[in-house]
């Protein structure tokens, strides 16, 4: 019986052994599954840390001013105009007449200047050459009043777009209509002795208010002697003539003119 016992005592101590040795490879199977998945909990908080850098990458972008315009870049922005705030310069008001100087003109009980600059019958020029004087008679023929100022300048002159520089009334006042180095239209078709044409280009025209049966009065002579000297006075003057001697055969002006009166 002894040997029976032995192999009993055998087979209890193989069992024995072989149950401690299936919980030893449990627990090592065990730790082996905790190493292999790492610490949960360190996990866990790497990835909060890890959805709190992305938080902190989508908090640091730069907020955009709701001033500006985001579509603009620093560049675009540089050369957008800037805002000059300096007044501009005042606006003429639209030319109605002829407003060109002309040189000084000694104002005495005698002879002066009157400007009636008017808006057509001429072409604006500058630096010209005078050397012609053409004298030329006018009257109203459109209104009672023969001698009318007015009359002869807004309703002849002015429909017909032509006009003398100056005009001496009955009375022998002297007015201004368009300035010396603008070119006038009172000449017309002409020649002067030396055979030069486009007379208008280098003359003064002259016009006297009086009728084909009157002369000019003393006052039309002796102011037309002051302006004559005046005018010979600032340009060098070759012809003093009539509109007759110019175009000849046309005009007759002017009328029962004295040329002695004027010497």
């Amino acid at each position: 019986m002894p040997k029976f016992r032995q192999i009993i005592l055998l087979s209890l101590i193989l069992v024995t052994s072989s149950i401690f040795s299936g919980c030893t490879f449990s627990s090592s199977a065990k730790k082996t599954e905790i190493k292999l998945g790492e610490n949960p909990v360190a996990q866990t908080q790497n990835e909060s840390t890890t959805i709190a850098d992305q938080d902190a990458k989508v908090n640091s972008v730069p907020a955009v001013d709701n001033n500006q315009n985001p579509e603009k870049s620093a560049t675009d922005k540089a050369t957008l105009p800037s805002t000059d705030t300096k007044t501009p310069p005042p606006v003429s008001a639209p030319k109605t007449a002829d407003t060109s100087t002309e040189p000084a003109v000694p104002s005495n009980d005698k002879f002066k200047i009157t400007d009636r600059l008017v808006s057509w019958g001429f072409t604006k020029s500058s630096g010209r050459s005078i050397d012609t004087i053409i004298i030329h008679s006018s009257y109203n023929a459109v209104g009672s009043d023969p001698h009318s100022l007015d009359d002869i300048i807004n309703k002849e002159y002015k429909p017909a777009g032509v006009s003398p520089h100056y005009i001496i009334s009955r009375e022998g006042g002297v007015n201004r209509l368009v300035a010396d180095q603008n070119i006038a239209y009172h000449a017309g078709v002409a020649k002067t002795p030396d055979s030069r044409t486009n007379v208008n280009d280098f003359s003064l025209g002259i016009e006297i208010v009086e009728t084909k049966s009157e002369g000019p009065s003393a006052a039309q002579y002796a102011s037309l002697r002051s302006l004559l000297s005046y005018l010979k006075g600032q340009y060098k003057i070759k012809y003093v003539l009539g509109h007759s001697d110019v175009a000849p055969g046309r005009k007759d002006d002017p009328w029962n003119f004295d040329w002695g009166n004027i010497k």
